[in-house]
């Protein structure tokens, strides 16, 4: 199949991508011929003070002239919006769940740097549940690779993966024993449409409690990157550091949804040794005592 290749020289448009990525039929994932080849980039990209200011008063995170380390995906998003509603990509939006991710910082980013961001499709593993897919995320200042992340995304279905998983495996994290509360908020009402304001991702599971009903789910549900950002920023006050403010990396698996107008609570492990470097952490949505997303901070 040929490459398609996306080229933006402005924030990629979302609206659009987004209603063909939830309305235009696919073909359907088929093992046999794999993931199609689709890149993209955004080339002079830069940060928009108005919608990082927005991003970070949303989130209860201080806003300086460094971007927040979750904030380059935000970013990248219109543009992984058009790869994933491209005609030639087989799993509807509504079909695909965003499993894990994976976060490397080289460097932190200014405000006023000028970057490339570069995505790409990546590789895929069945399991015995469904398939698992990749993207691979960079952002370059000068042709020097600054920032980096590995998008997972899940898709249930029968594709071969219980008679002939995939040998390689995504990655895991530890589970935490004997946890301690590190801090508490509420997740407002209204988040879910505040944070689509700021991220294009309009998905309908985060902005109507009706139609998040017509997916299984109890109401609407907050968006993972916009309730993982929190977590990072109050694990780091709770335990007075600045890892995500250079080289550092932040992986997270997204194990279940934080509600709408629930208490989020940070868990760590009571016995938690060097978080001055290493930061583990679980979050719960109310009295739900399972986690809901499960991720580490770690300074490099």
């Amino acid at each position: 199949m040929t490459a398609i290749n996306l080229e933006f020289h402005q924030a990629p448009g979302i609206a659009s991508a987004m209603a063909k990525a939830l309305l235009l039929r696919r073909k359907g994932f088929n093992a046999k011929i794999g993931m199609p080849e689709i890149n993209a980039s955004w080339f002079g990209a830069q940060a928009d003070q108005g919608a990082l200011k927005d991003y970070c008063e949303t989130l209860d995170i201080e806003f300086t002239d460094i971007l927040p380390v979750l904030y380059p995906h935000v970013m990248a998003g219109g543009m992984h919006m058009h790869m994933l509603s491209h005609k030639v990509f087989p799993i509807g939006l509504l079909g695909a769940v965003h499993l894990k991710n994976t976060i490397t910082q080289h460097k932190a980013i200014s405000i006023s740097d000028k970057m490339d961001i570069h995505a790409q499709m990546g590789g895929f593993r069945l399991t015995a549940k469904g398939v698992e897919f990749d993207f691979t995320t960079q952002v370059k200042i000068a042709d020097e690779v600054v920032w980096e992340e590995l998008s997972i995304y899940f898709m249930a279905g029968k594709f071969g993966g219980k008679e002939n998983p995939s040998t390689e495996t995504s990655f895991e994290l530890a589970s935490l024993d004997q946890l301690s509360d590190v801090a508490t908020w509420s997740v407002p009402k209204n988040r879910g449409k505040k944070y689509a304001s700021i991220s294009g991702d309009y998905n309908p599971i985060h902005t109507s409690k009706y139609l998040a009903k017509l997916f299984g789910f109890k109401r609407d549900i907050a968006h993972g990157f916009g309730i993982l950002a929190q977590a990072v920023n109050q694990s780091e006050l709770a335990n007075k550091t600045h890892i995500s403010a250079g080289k550092c990396q932040v992986d997270v698996i997204f194990k279940g949804p934080l509600y709408l107008e629930n208490d989020a609570s940070l868990k760590q492990a009571a016995d938690a040794e060097d978080t001055s470097k290493n930061q583990r952490f679980d979050l719960f949505s109310g009295s739900n005592p399972k986690p809901s997303i499960c991720a580490s901070l770690i300074a490099l």
